[in-house]
Order: C-alpha cells, then sequence, then structure tokens
C-alpha cells in the first residue's frame, strides 16, 4: 500500500463520539464516588462527605448532558485511547478536592490521587499515621477503581495487537467491532473482579487481618495498587502468613483476567498451558532466588526470615503491587537491581499489573531465539517467528519492541532530572522505574521533601505507564485531531 493510500484511510476523532462517551464514563464515576461518599457520612467526616458530594453531583450533572448528546455508535480506536487518557486524567484531578478534606495540600493530594487511579502506591505524604479511616478507604478504592479501569479498556490498548487482543477475547479482533469486543471483555471482566474482590476480603479476613484492614488491603492488593493502611506496610501483620495471604491476592491481580473466565468454563488447558502464567511464576521464584542468594551473602548466612524477606519482596515488585515488608534500600546496590529488572518485566496482558508485561517480554525472547536459528540455517531457508503455534505478525513485533523502547526511554529521561538535583543514582532509578511500572516501591526517594518538579515528573511518569505511552502520544499526534472524519 503507498503512502498516499494509507494517509486515505486515517480518520480524524469525533468530537461527538468522544464527549458522549466521556459523559457515560463521568456518570459512571459519579456513580463509584457514592461507595468513598457513604464511607465518610458513616465516619461522621462531614467535609469530607460534603466535598464528596460535590464531586458526585458535577459529575452526574456533566456526564448526563455530555451522554444525552447524538453520536454514531461505533468507535475508532484513536477515540477509545482518547477516552481512556481522559478517564486517567480527569478522575484524579476531580477527587483531589475530597482527599484535601484530610488536611493535605493539592500537590500532594494530587500526587496520592494520580498514584492510586494508576495503581501504583507511590506517596509523599511520609506518614499515615493520624490519617481518618474514610482517607484510607478512598486511596484503596480509587485503585480498585483504577484497576478496573485498566483491564477494561485493555481491548482499545491492544487493538492494534492481535496476538494480545486474541488474549483477551474469545473471537479474533477483527471479526468483531472494537466496541462489540471491549463490551464482551468488560463483562466478563467485571465479574471475574467483582468475584475475586469478594474473595480476596474474606480470605484476608479469616487470615486475621482487621476487617477494615482486610477491606483496604483487599482492594488495594487485587489491584496491584499497594496502598496499605499502615506505615509499615504488611509488616503490621506479625504473622507471615497474614502478609503472604495479601501478596496471593496481587498475584491473582497480576494474572490475566480472562484466565478466571475461562477456570469458570472449565477450559483447564488454556489455563495449565498459558505461557504468561508459567513465566509469572519462574519470575517470581528467579527474583525470590536472587534476592535470597545475595541477602544470604550480605548477612553472613541464610536464615528463614531471610527466604520469607526474599519471596515476599520479589512478588511484590514482579505483580507490581508494590506491598514492602522491608525497606529497598536495606537489599543494597545489587538487590534494587534485580528488582528494578522485575518492576520493569511486571504482570501479564489483561491484568491490572504494570511493567512492559510478560507477553512482550516473551514475543522479545523468541524474537531473540528465532534470530540465532536463522544463523544455522541456509540463507533460502523459510523461517517464521510463532508464538503459541501461530505466526507472529511484523505489526506484533514492532509494536512489542516499540513499547519496550519507550519504557526504556520514559525512565531514562525521567532520571536525568533526579541525577541534576544530586540524587542517589541507583535510588532515583529504583523509584523512577516504580513510578513508571506502576509498582510503588521506593528506596527513599519519594518523600514530602521532594522536589515539586520532580513530584511533576514522577506523576507524568506514572500517568504514562499506566496508559502504556501509546494512548498518551495519540493524544499529542495532530492527526489524531485534524483530518477527515468519518460520518458514521
Amino acid at each position: 500500500m503507498t503512502h498516499a493510500a494509507a494517509d486515505s484511510l486515517i480518520f480524524a476523532v469525533r468530537p461527538a463520539v468522544v464527549v458522549t462517551r466521556a459523559g457515560q464514563l463521568a456518570v459512571l464515576l459519579a456513580g463509584l464516588a457514592v461507595v468513598p461518599l457513604a464511607v465518610a457520612l458513616a465516619a461522621g467526616a462531614t467535609v469530607a462527605a460534603g466535598r464528596h458530594a460535590v464531586v458526585v453531583l458535577l459529575l452526574a450533572a456533566f456526564g448526563g448532558w455530555c451522554a444525552r448528546r447524538a453520536a454514531p455508535s461505533t468507535i475508532q480506536a484513536n477515540e477509545a485511547l482518547v477516552i481512556c487518557v481522559l478517564a486517567f486524567t480527569l478522575t484524579p484531578l476531580a477527587m483531589t478536592y475530597p482527599l484535601m478534606a484530610a488536611g493535605i495540600g493539592f500537590a500532594d493530594a494530587l500526587f496520592d490521587a494520580i498514584s492510586a487511579i494508576t495503581t501504583t502506591g507511590l506517596s509523599t505524604l511520609g506518614t499515615l499515621d493520624g490519617r481518618p479511616a474514610w482517607f484510607l478507604f478512598e486511596r484503596a478504592w480509587m485503585q480498585w477503581i483504577g484497576g478496573l479501569g485498566v483491564v477494561v479498556l485493555s481491548v482499545a490498548l491492544l487493538s492494534s495487537d492481535d496476538m494480545a487482543a486474541r488474549r483477551l477475547v474469545d473471537s479474533p479482533i477483527q471479526e468483531e467491532t472494537l466496541d462489540a469486543s471491549t463490551r464482551l471483555h468488560a463483562r466478563r471482566s467485571v465479574l471475574s473482579y467483582a468475584v475475586l474482590t469478594l474473595l480476596s476480603m474474606a480470605l484476608l479476613w479469616s487470615v486475621g487481618w482487621p476487617g477494615f484492614d482486610a477491606v483496604v488491603l483487599a482492594l488495594a492488593a487485587l489491584s496491584t495498587g499497594g496502598f496499605a493502611p499502615h506505615d509499615s506496610g504488611l509488616a503490621a501483620a506479625a504473622w507471615w502468613p497474614a502478609r503472604f495471604a495479601v501478596l496471593a491476592v496481587a498475584f491473582l491481580g497480576a494474572v490475566s483476567l480472562p484466565l478466571y473466565h475461562a477456570l469458570w468454563r472449565r477450559r483447564w488447558l488454556v489455563v495449565r498451558d498459558d505461557p504468561e502464567l508459567r513465566l509469572l511464576l519462574v519470575a517470581c521464584l528467579l527474583t525470590a532466588a536472587l534476592l535470597m542468594g545475595l541477602m544470604t551473602l550480605d548477612h553472613g548466612g541464610w536464615s528463614a526470615g531471610l527466604a520469607a524477606q526474599a519471596v515476599a519482596m520479589a512478588v511484590s515488585a514482579q505483580t507490581t503491587s508494590g506491598f514492602a515488608t522491608m525497606p529497598p534500600a536495606q537489599l543494597g546496590s545489587a538487590g534494587l537491581l534485580v528488582l528494578i529488572v522485575a518492576m520493569a518485566v511486571g504482570g501479564s496482558v489483561g491484568s491490572t499489573a504494570g511493567g512492559i508485561k510478560l507477553l512482550r517480554v516473551l514475543l522479545l525472547l523468541r524474537m531473540v531465539q528465532w534470530i540465532l536459528r536463522r544463523t544455522a540455517m541456509p540463507g533460502h531457508a523459510v523461517s517464521t517467528l510463532r508464538m503459541n503455534d501461530r505466526p507472529v505478525g511484523s505489526d506484533e513485533l514492532a509494536g512489542a519492541l516499540f513499547l519496550a523502547m519507550l519504557f526504556v526511554a520514559t525512565v531514562v529521561l525521567s532520571w536525568l532530572p533526579f541525577l541534576m538535583l544530586g540524587h542517589a543514582p541507583m535510588a532515583a532509578l529504583f523509584d523512577v522505574v516504580s513510578a513508571v511500572g506502576t509498582v510503588g516501591l521506593s528506596a527513599g526517594v519519594v518523600r514530602p521533601e521532594l522536589h515539586p518538579g520532580l513530584k511533576a515528573v514522577l506523576c507524568i511518569d506514572m500517568l504514562m505507564g499506566r496508559l502504556e505511552f501509546v494512548a498518551v502520544l495519540v493524544v499529542f499526534c495532530p492527526r489524531t485531531w485534524w483530518g477527515r472524519r468519518r460520518s458514521t
């Protein structure tokens, strides 16, 4: 296809579609915001409840007005991505107002709101001591909403990646409209997410977490968000099984949600043979083994306590949940480097986890394997790169390489300002990767005294990482807004 022919197939977003769908989203967010409003009322926090009520009313009024506007029923991929960006940028702006009722400034409230909706877990508050219960619940609730939003909109984000899309819907993406595929995926994901949430709350309560803590931790763990109700994180529970129960929930969140639908349908072979699930298990074990070896050398011997810490930190980093059982800085530079790799790789496509994603890493590893095999073949031999018994298209490979490149480029560009302002290189790199990978672990760089400009850098990093870069690039691409528009 010539360049001119390709340009003829490019369509700009239709404002009516964006406005109507954004209105529907605002109405949905208004309904979800009723939950923290009810919690604030139950806690007797009248100021916080009043601010929540204002947000609910404004979202409902704005959304209702926009949703009633006439618009085509179909939706393009670039329109879905624009709406995705709007959801993850406007939601924290709206929720910053009620969060400030906890006695924190606008900048820190906005940072926590962005961290929550992107399911990251970094915070500049310094301490949670004295923070009201409604505030702790709201942060975890926003992470739960953010995790659900990521899963529901994942088909839109992956619509150009046929290999990933096939794992998220039963039928090939080409045979259905993007809208229909997203609705199908959304229904199954919401059901799986809701059931897993209730089961997670019951599990955490049964292993000894108090009722409130069990609810907050279940919301934060399943969304792989990591906001804990205590400064000590999971160390607030002296019993290790209680800590590992939270990490088990985080592991469930890092598994592709469509696998739970397959499990419900008793498609055991699909679950058993899923390459991402196997790689997630292997990655957690390998990271834990490396950490255990480094900690054993550092402490001059092995102990059960060190092994437990190594496993906990490995699962926390690999699932991008960000729960800490010890300060990461105590691991030393080598340990931080191991966790950086784990955080960058992340969890499964179609899960709430962040990072580059295991499916893309698998694809890149298969590419390396294919290149090495080609060197042992005659020049005229035909060899096709395959994955999961199907050929991998050039677009799929290019997409995986492009996203990995953007991840690395974002980390490097974000790391430079920290170095310029004198932060320790390894600690700064760790926190930047944690933000871009939407993890939430910190080596001590993210704190209340952090330079406001660096806080802004991390906010952008969290949004870029959660939106997987491409959505943000689409918003800033001129062709997204100017050009021919479809009439239907």
